[in-house]
């Protein structure tokens, strides 16, 4: 090997050694911690009271839901109206099912709001279901939650969320 060719390579290891040197930062450095970035995340909007689902079929009908807490703090009645007058009902009337329920929202995750009536059976929540028959003039039924309920668990001193499954009977 040329003389001057190894001369070369050997200035040019040594002024990469020299400026590689030159580039670190003097003494020792401060390891790095990772900091966390929030995470924006969309609020759930809360349910509210009354939550109603209602059978399409039933459009036609004024359904209204009241609740009134009782005066011993033992719960709330709840009250249903069913007005047909303007709705094309049958002779023999229409056949509804009514599933009253109640439950605090603590008990449920954010935003839940049962959407049938098997939901709210299967959910572990205070809820009375009545039959009824509507001709052509209005109607009143109630229920006392939670002690029309096998399940006593609503505690009206806390959030709560009240409402109706209202099904035409098949």
């Amino acid at each position: 090997m040329n003389p001057r060719v190894s001369l070369l390579m050997v200035l040019c290891l040594g002024i990469t050694v020299l400026f590689a040197g030159c580039t670190s930062p003097v003494g020792p450095q401060p390891t790095p911690t990772p900091t966390a970035t929030p995470v924006a995340t969309t609020p759930v909007p809360a349910v509210e009271s009354p939550v109603m689902i209602i059978d399409p079929r039933l459009d036609e009908m004024k359904i209204s839901l009241e609740a009134v807490e009782r005066e011993d703090g033992q719960g709330v009645i709840l009250k249903l109206k069913v007005d047909p007058h303007g709705a094309a009902i049958s002779r023999d009337g229409a056949d509804i099912l009514t599933t009253f329920f109640a439950y605090n929202t603590a008990d449920k995750p954010a935003g839940y709001a049962p959407a049938s009536a098997d939901e709210v059976r299967s959910a572990g929540i205070p809820y009375r279901s009545i039959f009824f028959t509507v001709y052509d003039a209005p109607v009143e039924f109630t229920a006392d939650l939670p002690r029309d309920s096998e399940i006593k668990g609503l505690d009206i001193s806390k959030d709560y969320v009240y409402g109706a499954v209202v099904w035409i009977r098949d």
